[in-house]
């Protein structure tokens, strides 16, 4: 099995994890840079990264992947010199009651039996521990209704 970070976006709510992945890596495995909206800037982010060389891999209209357990210095650095192309809101500290819905969305997917770590002021996104399930998306929109998103 391969080890891999997921990033994913949805409604202003950045959710980002690591998970286990037996999905094969190949040449059709990355989607043109052209990306419809809302994941345009999510792809720009991404091969930014890239380009900082981060072992990122591009995921048509969820985000991207990275390999578990790749340097955290180098991620800082290549997150550092990508901000100016990150999609918006990725680096901005949420308020508290945001941040309090953005926890009650974390509680809601372990309740689903994901098993995600709370955001905090410093990393308001969402730390996924496993494999994404197939139905993430959809799980994610209906814990961000519950939570008032």
């Amino acid at each position: 099995m391969k080890k891999v970070a997921v990033v994913v976006v949805a409604l202003g709510f950045a959710l980002t994890g690591c998970a286990v992945t037996e999905e094969p890596e190949g040449p059709g495995d990355t989607p043109p840079s052209g990306v419809a909206d809302p994941f345009t800037k999510v792809v720009a982010y991404a091969e930014c990264l890239q380009g900082q060389g981060l072992p990122v891999k591009i995921k048509p209209g969820d985000g991207y992947t990275m390999p578990l357990g790749t340097d955290r210095a180098k991620i800082d650095a290549a997150e550092g010199a990508c901000r100016s192309v990150a999609p918006p809101g990725m680096y901005q500290k949420p308020s508290a009651e945001e941040l309090d819905r953005y926890v009650k969305v974390a509680q809601c997917l372990r309740d689903k039996g994901i098993k995600v770590t709370d955001p905090t002021m410093e990393r308001p996104q969402l730390q996924i521990d496993q494999q994404a399930p197939a139905n993430l998306k959809e799980l994610q929109a209906g814990c961000e209704e519950e939570a008032g998103m």
